[in-house]
């Protein structure tokens, strides 16, 4: 019989760090933290904390109390690298500990919280400074390309995948089924998300609330501001007023736990945001529990791969956005003005610099090639890209645009 291990996926954000002495890593659950830190750190001790504060280690299955941990903690940090995951759950005194301890030894923290990684780096954190800090968040489109790369995907099949590995937690089933993933998607969704999204909630010490769900609901179901999201919230009987400020708190406990982003409204007075998730896995599952109440109820495989392949091009918009603004440290924004909304657009010094039209479907045509171009005369960034499956199957390049596919996103990776 051959066993075949996972490929992992390199995370060029963690590589460059796993040598650093003292280093903290945070992002929320299920993002590859202790995966990528078992596989890839050279660590002499590997302890992970329970919720109630017993400290294993994970290689000789030995269980400590939180008092014998922190007599040994000082002897073995002189012995090799100490990794210490879910950290956040001893407290003090073992952040003082760790103050009294600085730059001795090799010391890799792992939190799963985001409102607690914020106490260690703020002003009046005794942890500031001491540790350097690195987000692990969805895997890196770069990185996403170049694993499916690996596997010997090509084409548009490449970058639709891609798309879905940026959750880490999806890349087995990924490397098992192939394009076959979407057969099943229905049934990982259903079993997975509620679960991903209940334990986000958990280690950041929140309520899922009917109000959270129904946000996470609203902004899925193309609500984008603030003022959309207070309008459905206030329909739905879950808010006393229709206002701005009835949401705010909840929009910015989502944005701080990595479920929502915001995004800047360019060329607005007034600072305007719109929300969007950040991972289209869960964008997709909230999607059809607003519309068909899938958590509750499933929907037939085939309804759900037809409507993943519907809400696909959207996926890939926001895919190819993560890519170009990461390759060219760019900030992403939304133009909209009442004759031009363009689906991936990018600042540069406060200045539009890149923009970009993306086509995803097998045939374009002379029209949709002509709207791309009249937009961009519009918008007037200094680099113009429109975006395909396969450049070969254009009629026409576009006068003044790059044609860009899946061959030249591979190559930025």
């Amino acid at each position: 019989m051959v066993i075949r291990l996972m490929t992992i996926i390199e995370r060029r954000e963690i590589e460059a760090l796993l040598s650093t002495k003292w280093s903290l890593w945070y992002g929320r659950r299920k993002t590859g933290k202790t995966f990528y830190a078992r596989e890839k750190l050279k660590y002499s001790h590997y302890f992970i904390v329970t919720h109630g504060r017993d400290i294993i280690n994970i290689e000789t299955g030995e269980t400590l109390s939180f008092n014998e941990f922190l007599k040994v903690f000082p002897l073995l940090l002189g012995s090799g690298r100490i990794v210490v995951d879910e950290f956040h759950r001893l407290d003090e005194p073992f952040f003082s500990l760790i103050q009294g301890l600085s730059g001795k030894g090799e010391l890799t923290l792992i939190t799963s919280t985001r409102h607690y990684f914020r106490r260690f780096i703020g002003a009046n954190s005794p942890l500031l400074g001491l540790l350097h800090p690195i987000e692990v968040g969805l895997v890196d489109p770069r990185d996403a390309l170049k694993f499916m790369n690996s596997l010997g995907f090509k084409g548009g099949s490449l970058v639709e995948l891609a798309v879905l590995v940026q959750e880490p937690w999806l890349a087995p089933s990924v490397e098992s089924l192939g394009e076959g993933i979407f057969k099943g998607l229905g049934w990982i969704l259903q079993t997975y998300v509620p679960s991903l999204v209940g334990e986000i909630f958990n280690e950041e010490e929140r309520e899922l609330t009917h109000r959270y769900s129904a946000i996470l609901e609203s902004v899925a179901n193309g609500k984008r501001t603030a003022t959309e999201i207070a309008k459905e919230m206030f329909s739905r009987g879950l808010i006393q007023k229709e206002t701005h400020g009835a949401v705010a708190p909840y929009l910015d406990t989502l944005v701080g736990m990595g479920l929502l982003r915001r995004v800047r409204v360019y060329g607005r007075k007034r600072k305007t945001y719109h929300y969007q998730h950040v991972s289209p896995v869960v964008d997709f599952t909230y999607y059809l529990n607003s519309k068909y109440g899938f958590l509750e109820t499933g929907l037939p495989e085939e309804t759900v791969e037809r409507l993943f392949q519907e809400r696909l091009p959207k996926y890939v918009e926001s895919f190819f956005e993560r890519l170009l603004s990461k390759h060219y440290a760019l900030q992403p924004v939304r133009i909209e003005k009442p004759n031009l909304e363009l689906d991936v657009a990018l600042l540069r010094n406060k200045k539009l610099y890149l923009v970009a039209e993306v086509k995803w479907r097998e045939k374009i045509r002379e029209k949709d090639i002509r709207k791309a171009e009249n937009k961009f005369d519009e918008a007037g960034g200094r680099i113009n890209l429109l975006i395909v499956p396969d450049k070969e199957s254009l009629p026409r390049e576009p006068e003044n645009a790059k044609v860009f596919d899946w061959r030249d996103a591979l190559a930025l990776s």
